[in-house]
């Protein structure tokens, strides 16, 4: 039992590493752009270029562990991410950080499937595994809802640098408890890994984010944009043909044909995009335009990322109660009025009234993703759910990524006052996605039995 719980304790490290390395850094924004002297769009980056490999390696991450070894691909995950944490906190240039982010990124997809392999095979099924699994979600959960506090906190008192340096200890452990307590494993081999899929994944979605990024600072009509939008259409093109004819692709065409997992990659997305970019616009809005220090911005979150841990568990009830469907609209509902109503919300709005708000638009969009997650997987999915569910992931942080690219372009360039127009125009995203969101939801119905 000590060994299994050792497991768990590096499982959940690894975990807590990388959803606290998304939350944290909202709250560095500004003290990162007035310490490189940047703007919003380089600003995005520091959040997208380490989602953006996180979400594409995702794909064949699993496959990976499998040929390697799980164990052995955690240990050097760890050390990935932990290395590139240091990097980050001492870069020298605007340019190393974002490299030493991206190395980030990798070292984040690898860590989560192994940390999920781990507890796998550590606690093979039954009660104990439920409860595994419940207190590894429930770390990640807190540390996305402590990650705004602790960094705005770690900013006030030691600087910007010490939200990333503070990973190190923590993957050193995660080392040391992973070669003392998980079990050895030898990786099978046999499964292919699709070196030309993943590279054009990662390009396509670079490009295509990256264009997307720059439409604040240049326009639409500008030249990159428009030639880093085609190219990325044109190399996604590619990877689905080239994918379509692999033994094993990386996205089975099944996949998409199921109603159920089709709807309700769509509800992800688009939830993603919402939350994300909410996130990141209104950390902005709040140091920018109100300008508050980075741990009032931390402060101003906790009414949001406290409740979100409840939202989840009230979701998980409803939905077996109620059923999926009606969850997700329920809580798509409740996160649009939330974004209609901080359309009130101007530059001498107080955060008695704004966070209450935000709370409302972030924990209706928290209350419709379990009931998304039990939609993609109730369809006809079971023979393939590990590829689902890596796909699933994949793009949801896709999503995530598109959001803060294309909110975040709405404050590109923009100054007091017209933050708080820029706001409002990002919180009008924020509706579309989400009633984009509602209308892919009321397709999920069940289908007849097609390949199981």
């Amino acid at each position: 039992m000590a060994h299994r719980n050792a497991v768990l304790a590096a499982a959940t490290m690894g975990g807590v590493l990388v959803t606290l390395d998304i939350s944290v850094v909202n709250v560095a924004l500004k003290a990162l752009q007035q310490s490189f002297d940047v703007q919003v769009s380089a600003l995005q980056w520091v959040v997208n270029i380490y989602t953006l490999p996180y979400a594409a390696l995702l794909l064949s991450a699993g496959t990976l562990a499998d040929r390697v070894g799980v164990r052995k691909l955690f240990i050097a995950a760890f050390g990935l991410f932990s290395l590139s944490s240091v990097a980050c906190g001492f870069a020298p240039s605007f340019g190393v950080l974002l490299a030493a982010r991206a190395s980030q990124g990798i070292g984040a997809a690898l860590l989560m499937p192994c940390a999920l392999a781990l507890l796998q095979r550590s606690f093979p099924g039954g009660g104990d595994r439920a409860k595994a699994l419940g207190l590894f979600s429930g770390a990640s959960s807190l540390a996305i809802a402590a990650g705004p506090l602790l960094g705005g906190a770690l900013i006030a008192q030691v600087g910007w640098r010490s939200i990333f340096l503070i990973n190190l200890p923590l993957g050193a452990l995660g080392i040391w408890l992973t070669q003392r307590h998980a079990p050895v494993d030898r990786g099978t081999g046999n499964r292919k890994f699709h070196i030309l899929s993943q590279i054009l994944v990662v390009v396509s979605l670079s490009c295509i984010v990256g264009a997307v990024t720059e439409v604040g600072r240049l326009g639409w009509q500008d030249s990159w944009v428009v030639g880093g939008l085609l190219l990325g259409l044109f190399l996604l093109v590619v990877f689905f043909t080239i994918d379509s004819r692999a033994a094993e692709p990386l996205v089975p065409l099944a996949l998409l044909g199921d109603r159920m997992f089709a709807s309700a990659t769509i509800v992800g997305v688009l939830l993603a995009f919402a939350f994300y970019g909410l996130i990141f616009t209104y950390s902005l809005f709040l140091q920018s335009a109100q300008h508050l220090s980075p741990l009032a911005t931390g402060i101003a979150f906790l009414p949001m990322t406290g409740l979100i841990g409840v939202a989840n568990i009230a979701s998980g009830r409803s939905t077996a109660r109620f059923g999926a469907r009606t969850v997700m609209l329920s809580g798509l509902v409740i996160a649009v009025v939330g974004c209609l109503s901080l359309i009130t919300v101007g530059q001498g709005s107080v955060l008695t009234v704004t966070a209450p708000l935000f709370a409302m638009a972030g924990c209706g969009i928290a209350f419709a993703v379990p009931a998304m997650m039990e939609t993609a997987f109730s369809g006809h999915v079971v023979a393939l759910e590990g590829t689902a569910a890596g796909v699933l992931n994949a793009m949801r942080q896709t999503g995530a990524a598109f959001g803060v690219a294309l909110m975040g372009s709405t404050l590109d360039g923009v100054a007091d006052p017209a933050l708080v127009h820029a706001l409002h125009k990002a919180l009008m995203l924020a509706v579309l996605a989400l009633l984009g969101a509602a209308a892919a939801a009321t397709l999920a119905r069940p289908q007849r039995d097609r390949y199981n």
